[in-house]
């Protein structure tokens, strides 16, 4: 009978801590949903302040994104579109180019990394073939790939 009591106890205990605990979320969450309808107080008004609140609960981050769009659109400006910004004379930006006409530049054209990258490339592609061709896993594969590379190399 006293390890019935006292699970009991446990359980009434826990259950005790457990509501201390959501109440202390609950008014930090209300001090959060304060905070930000306090930040919005040039977009909502006391008839939509319910409204806004439970929104802020139910979904935080999409309220506030809707509420800097009304935001936007009470100041005059279009949401999501920021003012472009003139170009200035001293420090012009060098213009983008477009994929299409560029020329993609080879790795290691010339350069002393492109023969090591090469050797690496050797090295994983011999590894592929030898799992494909004796069906043994990658790594013991490699092993043997990279001797018999760096081995003619």
């Amino acid at each position: 009978m006293t390890a019935v009591a006292e699970l009991q106890n446990s359980l009434k205990q826990t259950q005790e801590e457990q509501d201390a605990l959501r109440t202390k979320l609950q008014g930090a969450e209300d001090e959060i949903v304060n905070r930000h309808l306090a930040e919005f107080e040039d977009v909502v008004t006391e008839k939509t302040k319910t409204f806004w609140r439970d929104q802020l609960v139910a979904n935080r981050a999409g309220t506030l994104e809707a509420l800097a769009d009304l935001r936007g659109k009470v100041e005059g400006k279009e949401p999501g579109k920021e003012p472009t910004p003139s170009p200035s004379k001293e420090g012009s930006r060098k213009p983008l180019h477009n994929r299409a006409t560029a020329r993609p530049v080879m790795p290691g054209a010339g350069s002393p990394a492109g023969e090591a990258e090469s050797k690496a490339v050797k090295i994983r592609n011999r590894a592929q073939e030898i799992v494909k061709l004796e069906k043994v896993p990658f790594s013991v594969a490699f092993r043997r790939a990279e001797g018999e590379v760096v081995g003619n190399g």
